[in-house]
């Protein structure tokens, strides 16, 4: 838009059928069509708004989405956290059972073949794993109620703090282009053939329709967003 607007402004330098400068034709006859320089003029206009909007509209949008994303991430690195947790207290569970499973053989072998010191130290050992089998699955299950603690007191905490966020998010997304778009719509306006008359004006100080009707529309797109 840009560049196209510097074109044609190089065009009005060079022909400008509205001075007259070209004296080998008559003179122009008086039009209500835009002319050249107009045209450059408002897609200047345009390209200048589509900057200032884009920035706009990142600050406003980009950057809070980005921080909502990183919020987001968080609460998935929590549920993993706590999966992991869950994880860990189900493998010493399982590793309980395997030893206590072990010990009983232990045990029944020795009341087949009788008591020997090698049997007795095996027992003692396998005895010994078992307890710290269930040492590690108790201080498994207090990390379990731990994370699972924070993240239910957390989680009731993010999801209101997202639902608010997404809400502002629709809402600043909603006037920032309602705003883009009324502007663009003045802007290509201009290029509009005159009849001596402007929907834009105001009368004694009262809106026009054109306004009016802009306002509401702003209203209720900002409506429908949320």
């Amino acid at each position: 838009m840009h560049e196209l607007g510097q074109s044609l402004f190089g065009m009005h330098q060079t022909y400008d059928p509205e001075s007259g400068a070209n004296t080998n034709s008559e003179p122009p006859k008086k039009s209500n069509l835009p002319s050249i320089k107009s045209i450059s003029t408002v897609f200047a206009s345009l390209s200048a708004i589509n900057k200032v909007k884009s920035d706009e509209n990142e600050a406003k949008v980009g950057s809070p989405m980005n921080e909502l994303e990183w919020s987001i991430k968080a609460a998935r690195l929590a549920l993993k956290r706590r999966k992991n947790a869950q994880l860990t207290y189900n493998t010493y569970l399982q590793q309980i059972k395997n030893r206590e499973a072990s010990l009983e053989k232990l045990q029944k072998a020795v009341d087949v073949s009788g008591h020997s010191g090698s049997a007795d130290t095996k027992i003692v050992e396998a005895q010994k794993a078992v307890d710290v089998a269930k040492q590690s699955a108790n201080k498994a299950l207090s990390d379990l109620d731990a994370v699972t603690q924070r993240v239910f007191r957390e989680m009731d905490r993010f999801k209101q703090g997202v639902d608010l966020e997404l809400r502002k998010l629709y809402v600043s997304h909603a006037r920032v282009q309602v705003d883009y778009s009324q502007q663009l719509e003045n802007e290509w306006k201009k290029l509009l053939p005159q009849n001596g008359s402007s929907p834009r004006s105001s009368v004694s100080g009262r809106v026009s329709p054109s306004t009016s009707l802009a306002s509401a529309s702003s209203k209720e797109a900002e409506m429908m967003m949320i």
